[in-house]
Parts: C-alpha cells; structure tokens; sequence
C-alpha cells in the first residue's frame, strides 16, 4: 500500500486575530481584495504543513504554489456563506481540483436539461452533501453530514485504500462515491508516465537501477523491473543503429 501521509486535517488551523472570516462575507473569492489575499496568503501554509503536504483527494505530495488549489469541499457558488469556513477549505492538486469541478458542473446540467424538459426551475445541487442546508444555517460539522470523504471529518484509510501503482480502492460507499467522481483512478496513467520520464532522464544502467528502487514504496517491483528493462533495450538499439 502506499503511505496517505495523513489521515484528515488536525488540529483545525486557527487563524490569527487580525483575519476575522466574519469580515470576509460577501466579498469574491477572486476579488483580489486585501483582506482575501490575506485569508488565503495566511491558510495556504497553514494547510500544507498539517496536509504533510499532500493532496487532499488524492493523498499524492503537492508541488509548486502556483499548481496548488484551495479547494472548497462544499461548492462555493451553491453555499456562498461557507466561502470562508475553514473546514471547507482544503489543499488539493489542480488535477482533483478541475475534475471535481468538472463532474459538478457535468452533474448540474444535467439535472438541469430533465428539470427544463419537464418545464419545471432546477435548483443547484451539491453532490458531497447527504442533507439539506436551509438558509444562513450553519456548515454542517459531523461526518454523517456528506457523501463524499470530508477532509476534516473523516479518515481516509477507513474510506480509501490506496495499492501501489497509484490503484484506488474504496472502502466505504463514501470511498466509492469519491474514487468515481474524481476519476481518481485515472492518476494511475499520469504517475505512470511521470515514472516513466524520472527513469528515462537518468543516465545509465546503475542510475536508472538506484532511482526504480527509490520507487519501490510505489510501484510494485515487476513494474519497474520491466519498465527499466525496456527502456535499457530502447536505449541500447538507438546506440546500435
């Protein structure tokens, strides 16, 4: 199995005295307003070091700032009043990100079209949640609240388990629903290639054997015994023609 890192978010980050989330509602997520900056300039780290630096959906270690997403559990243009709730905000890579995204948006329109088809108004629906949210209620804090694994009220191994290879499976029907709707298993392809690259770029035999076994926490050793294989034989034809 591959090491989660961490199984949810604890402690909760607490923010300092001087951004009060009271103060924040209302304003734009993307606005570029002083006080937002602050609120995300101040959480973004917060997140990192008690994520251990992963991934909130998919538990792989987040890179470069820029490709790191402040991601909202509960959509933020369905429950605006939880824009600035501190748990329903977690670090995600931008590949969960879009796709989460994506399958909500896809979701959406749909019900949409059978709703505009039977001449009846659709109103926006939040897949991750199990329960109504009436309005100016407050952000629901038990686990029994949502459909999907929540990153701050849930444990993600008693959910997910993932098998070298990056193979994600669920545990739970709240491991499931996640693993679908983010097309987690799709990982698999894009960290084989990424493997695949790390290899290649080494440069000869020993290197190549020293940074598969580097590997081994990851990948079963068939995998990469015949992923170096190959790329040797590549790398000894080119030299031959």
């Amino acid at each position: 199995m591959i090491k989660i890192g961490f199984e949810q978010i604890h402690p909760i980050p607490v923010l300092p005295a001087d951004i009060v989330v009271a103060n924040l509602k209302g304003l734009s997520w993307s606005s570029g307003v002083n006080a937002v900056t602050a609120f995300k300039d101040t959480l973004k780290p917060m997140l990192r070091k008690v994520q251990k630096g992963r991934c909130s959906l998919c538990r792989r270690f987040l890179y470069d700032d820029y490709a790191t997403h402040l991601e909202h559990f509960i959509e933020k243009g369905i429950h605006r009043d939880f824009t600035y709730e501190v748990t329903n905000l977690s670090l995600s890579c931008g590949t969960c990100n879009i796709k989460k995204n994506g399958y909500n948006r896809t979701l959406n329109s749909l019900i949409k079209k059978r709703a505009r088809r039977k001449g009846q108004k659709a109103s926006k629906y939040c897949p991750v949640l199990a329960v109504k949210i009436s309005a100016n209620a407050p952000m629901p804090v038990s686990s029994a609240s949502y459909r999907w694994i929540h990153p701050y009220f849930d444990r993600y191994s008693d959910n997910i388990q993932i098998e070298k290879g990056w193979i994600f499976t669920g545990k739970s029907r709240k491991g499931q629903r996640t693993i679908r709707s983010v097309k987690l298993n799709a990982l698999a392809q894009i960290e084989r290639r990424a493997l695949a690259e790390r290899l290649e770029a080494r440069p000869g035999r020993l290197s190549k054997l020293l940074g598969a076994t580097a590997e081994l926490d990851k990948y079963r050793a068939g995998h990469l015994f015949k992923l170096v294989t190959k790329q040797l034989w590549k790398r000894r034809e080119a030299s031959d023609v």
